[in-house]
């Protein structure tokens, strides 16, 4: 089965997995359950929640990083900074264009999985 999933470093995920496709299949499922409700805890960050900010998007890199999703990992990253550092300003400025970005990541992987069942 070819794995084409836009957003997705398919041959470095399956990489983690020692090239065990129904293993990494079982990850991706996983991360298209979990990740819109990590995801909704970004929303609404504000100086008093800087700090579990940087916590729930740590998570997400980290997740990112299991499936090869190397785009959402380092703007992760970037974001995690900003909060740790405590630039309010910085992560409101790229936090809504970071929750499209995973938005979109887990609506591809959704239709592709949703596409090998039907098959």
């Amino acid at each position: 089965m070819k794995i084409e999933i836009p957003g997705l470093d398919v041959k470095k995920g399956l990489e983690l997995y020692d090239d065990d496709e129904e293993l990494y299949l079982i990850i991706l499922r996983s991360y298209v359950k979990n990740t819109p409700d990590v995801l909704d805890k970004l929303r609404d960050v504000s100086s008093d929640t800087l700090g579990d900010y940087a916590i729930t998007v740590h998570g997400i890199k980290g997740t990112s990083t299991n499936i090869g999703a190397e785009d959402l990992r380092k703007a992760a990253l970037e974001l995690e900074l900003l909060a740790k550092a405590g630039d309010l300003a910085g992560v409101q400025a790229g936090n809504e264009a970071f929750i499209k970005k995973g938005e979109v990541l887990i609506s591809d992987i959704r239709s592709w999985l949703e596409n090998i069942d039907t098959d």
